[in-house]
C-alpha cells in the first residue's frame, strides 16, 4: 500500500504544498507514477512527520487473554521457554564477566612485570640487572 500526494497529507495532517516541498527538497522519499504522481510510503511518510494521524490517542490489546485473564497455553510454554532462554544467557553474561575480571587481572600483572624488566627493577627472583653505565663514565 502506498499514498498519494493528498492521501499522505491527509494521513500526516499537512498540507498538499508541504509534503510536495518535503519530497522536493529529498527530506521524504516518494516514487514517481507514469503519469507523475507520487507514491508515498506509509512508513516513509510516518519517518517524517512521526506520530501525526496515525493514532487517535487510543490503544488495543495484541495479545490474546482467556475468560478468566489468563494467557493461552500456547503463550504461556512461549513465555517460559523465553524466560529459561534469558536465564541461560544471564548465566553466560556473569561467566563472561567473571572470566573478564580475571584476563584483566592477569594483564595488569604481567605490564607490571613487564616495566619493572623495562625499567632494571626486579620483581621477583633471579639475578639482579644492573643499568649499562656508558663507556665515557667508566674513566671518571
Amino acid at each position: 500500500m502506498s499514498y498519494t500526494l493528498g492521501q499522505a497529507a491527509r494521513a500526516a495532517n499537512r498540507s498538499k504544498p508541504t509534503i510536495a516541498r518535503a519530497i522536493q527538497r529529498g527530506r521524504l522519499s516518494a516514487l514517481r507514477a507514469e503519469d507523475g504522481s507520487y507514491r508515498i510510503d506509509p512508513a516513509e511518510l510516518f519517518r517524517v512527520y512521526p506520530g501525526d494521524g496515525q493514532s487517535n490517542g487510543t490503544t488495543q490489546q495484541s495479545v490474546p487473554v482467556t475468560s478468566n485473564g489468563e494467557l493461552p497455553a500456547v503463550l504461556r510454554v512461549e513465555r517460559d521457554r523465553l524466560l529459561a532462554e534469558r536465564e541461560g544467557l544471564l548465566e553466560a553474561i556473569r561467566d563472561l564477566r567473571v572470566r573478564l575480571d580475571r584476563s584483566e587481572a592477569e594483564r595488569e600483572r604481567v605490564q607490571e612485570r613487564l616495566t619493572g624488566l623495562l625499567t632494571h627493577r626486579q620483581t621477583g627472583s633471579g639475578p639482579a640487572v644492573m643499568p649499562r653505565v656508558p663507556w665515557w663514565r667508566r674513566w671518571f
